[in-house]
């Protein structure tokens, strides 16, 4: 009797075309675990198809659930379609064997130990006996390519390789792309230039403002592929603390690129949040601060950009004052500190009218302290409001045929307000957005805008702007309650107002030196629930009527780590906040049906 060849169980090293990989380290435990956690009652199992409900004894569902993705060394063609497969825990080789072929399907063997299962001509699967926690796997691709170039990686290398220290793990790694594609990369200037052409005005000082800018971007982009080298994307669950953890990782192997330049510029500006911070309004949905960059890190860009925009004003013939006024807008926009803090919140007091209520939930209140004076801010402002005004402006558009209906245009006026504890010279900026505007969009998109009440309809939705300063940094407002706002602003500067330093689930960010942090909530989502339809009076209730009333705080952090740099942003989202968003599901579910019923002709 002819002994049977023993399946090669040797370990694979990754293949130096390997540019993707995932690994999910115990897919029902998670899955189930959140799905506890957001008070949905599903098993893993429970999502598959009648049909296929025996995979239980045959899936290794607490194994790794794996993918990767690796060019095709051998593909046809200039940029041939990537390798790219997912590979499955099995319990027993045998026993996928045998449920296969109970399912009619073909079972052939490739060699010893490896089966091609199935025939379709869109999805190709092989099953073998494999390293790691699971004794066989499934591999499946779109190709049978697909599944041969990786498959001895998927069960003989990936599993075998050590587990990270978190639940799941998404990994990019861009060094096999440039080494493959490092003459295309290196051809981006000429093929820039073609589309360049294209575009040139034969202006002589536009088309070299243009080139500038456009040659400047491509170096840009093409340095900041050179310098990137991978890019993770982890999550891990904590059920001990009752917490999940999300955290995106950059790592770059250069800094040619002015971006990985100006970011490692701020390895050592990182600190712990600011007092500024922590005065913020105890009753925020969400805050933040930030480092920034260097002072006048921004402020060549925004040169480059102004000379570009005026010579293109210039091209057009557009008078003298309004192109003034459109380049120092943009030029200030550029030089204003990067260093701010950043509070956002609900308003109190909502408006009978639909219109205007929604406007009031959708935008409720925003204010922000930025270090200095308030000089670049009012020049960026003061700029926008002239060119809005400008009675150039209706001529210059209808020359470039854009004949607007007056309808349509915003309305932008200004004024001197006075606030408590604040410098005098204190100035409002208010918008009109006319609501013909939402009602174009409205039938564009398909959506459904609240009805309006004859007697009280409104014509434009307001958008109040406040700048002021309090001797130290400026301070900024947005709201379309200027009132409303003014005494937000006010209260910054009353001891007695409750403040973000007494509010719990904070602590994590108090101490520790970063580069940016804060916290969002459920609730700071109420109004995209009133911009996605929720009926103008529901929004709030249904966020007071989640569990927790979505005001658990997720907080979030960056930081840039000098060693490449490496740049990271970190999530903690509490249980609270997944039972909150476990309890909000059915009311996105509804409104996701309603929008399809409305898009639906």
């Amino acid at each position: 009797m002819t002994k049977e060849e023993a399946p090669d169980l040797s370990a694979v090293p990754a293949p130096a075309e390997l540019v993707a990989l995932a690994r999910f380290k115990a897919p029902r435990t998670a899955v189930e675990t959140v799905a506890a956690w957001a008070g949905l009652p599903y098993k893993l199992q429970d999502v598959l198809p009648a049909e296929l409900k025996d995979l239980e004894s045959v899936v290794a569902w607490d194994a790794p659930l794996e993918a990767a993705v690796a060019l095709d060394p051998s593909g046809e063609g200039k940029v041939p379609q990537p390798l790219a497969v997912v590979s499955l825990g099995l319990t027993s080789l045998d026993a996928a064997l045998t449920f296969a072929r109970g399912r009619g399907q073909r079972v052939r063997q490739l060699r010893a130990g490896v089966f091609r299962i199935g025939e379709a001509d869109d999805w190709s699967c092989t099953a073998g006996v494999a390293l790691g926690r699971a004794p066989a796997r499934l591999v499946c691709g779109e190709r049978a390519r697909d599944v041969d170039g990786l498959f001895n990686y998927a069960t003989r290398g990936l599993p075998n390789e050590p587990l990270p220290a978190v639940d799941f793990q998404v990994e990019l790694r861009l060094a096999p792309v440039k080494t493959k594609y490092a003459a295309e990369i290196g051809s981006a200037r000429l093929l820039g230039g073609f589309l360049l052409r294209e575009v040139q005005l034969d202006n002589p000082r536009f088309d070299r403002a243009l080139s500038d800018v456009a040659y400047g971007l491509i170096d840009e982009t093409t340095a900041f592929v050179q310098d990137l080298n991978k890019a993770r994307l982890e999550g891990s669950l904590d059920t001990a603390k009752g917490v999940a953890s999300l955290r995106f990782e950059t790592q770059f192997a250069g800094q040619k690129s002015w971006l990985v330049q100006a970011s490692a510029e701020t390895v050592g500006m990182a600190e712990p949040a600011p007092e500024t911070f922590w005065q913020l309004p105890a009753d925020s949905t969400g805050a933040s601060y930030s480092v920034g960059w260097k002072p006048s890190r921004l402020k060549a860009l925004g040169h480059t950009l102004s000379d570009l925009l005026d010579a293109f004003l210039a091209t057009q013939k557009v008078p003298t004052g309004l192109r003034d006024q459109s380049t120092k807008a943009l030029d200030a926009a550029f030089n204003m500190n990067t260093k701010y803090v950043l509070a956002r919140g609900e308003l109190a007091d909502i408006p009978s009218e639909p219109m205007l209520a929604a406007d009031y939930r959708t935008l409720g209140w925003q204010i922000a302290g930025i270090d200095g004076d308030p000089k670049a801010l009012l020049t960026l402002l003061d700029g926008i409001a002239g060119v809005v005004n400008s009675r150039d402006l209706p001529r210059v558009l209808k020359a470039q045929g854009l004949i607007l209906d007056p309808k349509l245009m915003f309305k932008l006026s200004t004024h001197a307000v006075s606030l408590k504890g604040f410098k005098p010279g204190a100035k409002a900026y208010r918008i009109d957005v006319p609501v013909e505007i939402f009602s174009k969009l409205a039938k564009e998109f398909s959506v459904e805008l609240p009805a309006a009440k004859a007697k009280a309809a409104v014509k434009a939705l307001p958008v109040s702007i406040i700048v002021a300063f309090d001797g130290e940094r400026t301070w900024a407002g947005e709201s379309p309650d200027e009132k409303a706002l003014i005494k937000r602003l006010e209260a910054l500067k009353d001891p007695k107002q409750p403040v973000l330093r007494t509010r719990e689930g904070l602590e994590a960010l108090k101490g520790a030196s970063r580069h940016a942090g804060g916290f969002l909530s459920i609730a700071s989502f109420s109004r995209q629930l009133s911009a996605a339809g929720a009926a103008d009076a529901d929004s709030d209730q249904i966020i007071s009527a989640l569990p927790h009333h979505g005001r658990t705080p997720i907080l979030y952090s960056a930081e840039v780590n000098a060693n490449g740099p490496v740049v990271s942003s970190s999530f903690t989202v509490p249980r609270a906040s997944v039972e909150d968003l476990g309890a909000l599901m059915p009311v996105l579910v509804q409104l996701a049906g309603k929008h399809h019923a409305l898009a639906t002709p």
